[in-house]
């Protein structure tokens, strides 16, 4: 064919070709050379296959261009998010596609993961997110992906993840009871394996879902007590950070937070930096939750009395602003609550990228609707400013809301601004679809959670019953995946007055082991392998992969406590089990 005329040759994740495929490869572009054939190889180079890595380094050698492809940038990450879904996907779902940082494996299972877990909303003409929890296909992707490490790698992959996304080896290697020296071997393989990331100063997972995916795999009884470790760790070195007072509140232990929050705040200078403002506003969270509202709003005084002040502390830490509205309404501070509303609207819309906290660099925006009619994107923001400093109640307020909601998909980092400040206006004025909107789209999974949480109040007190519950419901898982114990039997509480008793909601509560212990999906592979299917066959009936098929059914075998499928056909005959 190629003698007749020109041929490409086109050969995918070769990183999984065996040997024997490597070097056919190798002997026919040899044996072409003198032919109009072309030859187009892609792998991933992140894996450290040495068989391909060898022939790509060979094919270099004799003329072939390497080209190693960027991310996907934001446009790109749209286009193949409305060919996945099969329609254009909304601003609050290409918020969380963002956190892929435009690699397309882990894109992909997140997309598929959502629409196959019915954690989307999808019509002809948009595809709405309704659930932001990652999906069991993305877990299962990254699950896989660590089976591919040594346990040592493994080992230090899963012990730093509770440290954040962004740690310092000297803290690992301390949780570890080892040294940087030793860990060097682990550490140079998770790199080469694209799991993590190094610069000057510390290591960083790739991905902010890879990270995600890490910490939620660790179950409550492991990440719990590595939490624990890390935190005595970090006390005893006098470099506790923000992060761990906060875990320490969500879980209840609010005499060590206190005393935490208290020793950072007296560490800084007593002046107006982000920092201090910071822990300014983390020690009063602790004491609303210990003591009260009304001390809390003691030591918060100077930032709530002008709006420049408030507007300040706003800066330093968007997401304090559905607290602070939550608080002023508890006190009867109906006009603080409006103040802090409007000024989080206005920092949602006004906020410079390069000033919000989350990297820029995670995708390159394509200009919005609203940059192509002004011309000038900052213009958009002047004119939405506009709109809700009005105030929260007017007219304007929620034309300018699609305007925020465009501005933070195009740019991730706005997306902390733009759901406070939706979660601060639903507070402040009962509105279900802002809370709605701020639990899907706030970066942080607590947060989410929390917005989750206050829909679900507002709705109980509409008299609507069901959409509550799914709101507590949300709530309570996103809680559980973060470890906030605290916030988690506060919604058992709600949910008990609603008299719902018949369940255990707690992820602790839940059976471990045995038939109630497996999830619908596990349900569904035991029961076909039970009577005799195969792997592959089971794989084609759920339009799932055989890898995925034999990590259920590893599962199963695991809370079964049973080691052949002889043994869960007997248990299947003898228990009659069916899934849902």
């Amino acid at each position: 064919m190629a003698g007749r005329r020109p041929l490409l040759v086109t050969l995918d994740d070769l990183q999984w070709a065996d040997t024997t495929t490597l070097m056919a490869v190798r002997t026919l572009h040899a044996s072409l050379a003198e032919l109009p054939v072309a030859w187009l190889l892609a792998r991933t180079v992140t894996d450290g296959h040495h068989h391909v890595d060898a022939l790509f380094d060979i094919l270099e050698r004799h003329g072939a261009p390497r080209v190693r492809l960027p991310p996907l940038p934001a446009a790109a990450v749209a286009e193949l998010a409305a060919d996945v879904l099969r329609a254009p996907p909304d601003p609050a779902l290409l918020a969380l596609a963002a956190d892929a940082d435009g690699n397309p494996g882990l894109l992909v299972d997140l997309l598929r993961g959502l629409r196959d877990e019915n954690c989307l909303e999808i019509t002809p003409g948009r595809a709405r997110i309704l659930s932001a929890h990652l999906p069991d296909r993305l877990q299962i992707s990254v699950r896989q992906r660590l089976d591919l490490l040594t346990p040592e790698a493994r080992q230090l992959v899963e012990t730093a993840a509770v440290l954040g996304r962004a740690f310092r080896l000297e803290e690992t290697a301390e949780l570890l009871g080892s040294s940087p020296a030793l860990l060097l071997p682990a550490l140079e393989e998770a790199i080469t394996a694209g799991v993590l990331a190094a610069d000057a100063e510390t290591l960083t997972f790739q991905h902010e879902v890879l990270w995600r995916a890490v910490i939620e795999g660790l179950p409550p009884a492991i990440r719990g007590p590595l939490h624990r470790q890390a935190d005595d760790m970090r006390a005893a070195h006098g470099t506790t950070s923000d992060s761990d007072v906060r875990d320490m509140l969500r879980r209840g232990d609010l005499a060590d937070a206190a005393a935490r929050a208290e020793a950072d705040r007296s560490a800084l200078p007593p002046d107006t930096s982000p920092a201090r403002i910071r822990s300014e506003l983390l020690l009063a969270q602790v004491v609303e939750a210990r003591d009260g509202a009304g001390p809390a709003m003691t030591l918060l005084r100077h930032f709530c009395a002008e709006p420049a002040t408030c507007r300040t502390l706003l800066s330093a830490e968007p997401t304090a602003a559905p607290w602070l509205v939550r608080l002023a309404l508890t006190l009867g501070r109906r006009a603080l609550a409006e103040r802090v509303t409007v000024l989080s609207a206005e920092l949602a819309s006004t906020t410079p990228a390069s000033a919000a906290p989350a990297s820029a660099d995670r995708a390159s925006a394509a200009p919005t609707s609203a940059d192509r009619a002004s011309g000038e994107p900052a213009s958009v923001d002047r004119a939405s400013a506009d709109q809700v400093s009005r105030g929260p109640e007017s007219a304007d307020w929620a034309s300018a809301e699609p305007v925020s909601a465009e501005l933070a998909s195009a740019d991730p980092g706005r997306r902390r601004f733009t759901a406070a400040a939706a979660h601060a206006h639903g507070l402040l004025c009962a509105d279900a679809s802002a809370l709605s909107r701020a639990a899907r789209t706030a970066p942080d999974a607590w947060c989410r959670a929390s917005a989750s949480e206050d829909l679900g109040v507002i709705l109980a007190r509409a008299g609507e019953r069901p959409g509550a519950l799914r709101g507590l419901d949300e709530a309570l898982t996103g809680y559980g995946e973060c470890g906030a114990t605290r916030d988690a039997a506060r919604v058992r509480r709600r949910m008990r007055r609603m008299g719902v008793r018949h369940r255990h909601w707690s992820a602790a509560d839940h059976p471990v082991s045995g038939w109630d212990s497996l999830t619908a999906t596990e349900l569904r592979v035991s029961h076909l392998v039970a009577q005799g299917w195969t792997n592959r066959q089971v794989a084609e009936q759920m339009f799932i992969s055989v890898h995925t098929v034999a990590f259920h059914l590893r599962q199963v075998f695991r809370k079964l406590e049973i080691d052949s499928r002889v043994s869960l056909a007997r248990l299947a005959a003898e228990a009659d089990h069916r899934p849902e």
